[in-house]
């Protein structure tokens, strides 16, 4: 037999279960809310980090052959870039010298492109094709090595696939640099465009100049940078 409820005892009605789930929920969706935000900070402040590290990591990686380099060479497409690639391509030519002070993996040719999937290159990649002058593979070229394909656990951690070139749009993106020069080395007062649907990688080099300009955008799918440099050439 069950007893009367005693006196002061009561259950929760209907009304007081609907406003504490209420504020239940209220109080999830903060919290959720407030991680969403976090964790959107995070993925923004490591992404332009990873993008300002890549980059300059690519110049310096172009800047080191092109000090080294004797002559150089900005070529309209596809140059000594793989057949069927497009955009501008830069080739720099770093001797043996006597004595020898590079090892025989150094000496040759350097071929700077935007890769777009031809020999099996990576399709936003800023490629650096070595051909050796010396030992068992002189004159063989190589295959693409991305230089902006560094250190990936930070993208990877982000959630991201990974850095590219980005593709020139149309009408023009802001970001995408512009060729200082025209093939023949005439310097374009304003810069000349990259075309839409090309990766944005600027060569230009003035006729019979020392110095030259290498320009690009990458993005890693949340941010884009464009980092420019004046290389120092050896002709």
């Amino acid at each position: 037999m069950l007893s009367p409820p005693r006196m002061g005892q009561r259950g929760f009605t209907l009304v007081e279960l609907i406003v504490v789930g209420a504020l239940g929920a209220v109080v999830l969706m903060g919290v959720f809310s407030m991680y969403r935000a976090t964790r959107t900070s995070f993925e923004q402040s490591s992404s332009q980090a990873y993008l300002q590290r890549q980059g300059p990591l690519a110049l310096q990686a172009i800047q080191r052959q092109a000090q080294r380099a004797s002559t150089s060479t900005v070529q309209a497409a596809p140059g000594c870039a793989p057949t069927g690639t497009t955009g501008r391509s830069l080739l720099l030519t770093v001797p043996d010298t006597n004595p020898s002070s590079l090892s025989v993996n150094e000496t040759g040719d350097y071929c700077y492109y935007a890769g777009n999937g031809a020999n099996g290159a990576a399709v936003g990649a800023l490629c650096q094709r070595f051909t050796p002058d010396r030992g068992p593979n002189a004159g063989v070229a190589g295959a693409c090595w991305d230089l902006l394909a560094g250190q990936g656990a930070l993208v990877r951690q982000t959630g991201q696939a990974g850095v590219s070139l980005i593709v020139q749009s149309n009408p023009s993106d802001p970001l995408c640099p512009r060729n200082t020069t025209d093939a023949a080395g005439t310097p374009v007062a304003g810069g000349q465009a990259i075309a839409a649907g090309t990766r944005c990688l600027a060569l230009g080099q003035v006729a019979g100049s020392t110095t030259g300009d290498v320009a690009f955008a990458i993005t890693d799918g949340l941010n884009a940078m464009t980092f420019t440099a004046s290389l120092m050439l050896r002709n």
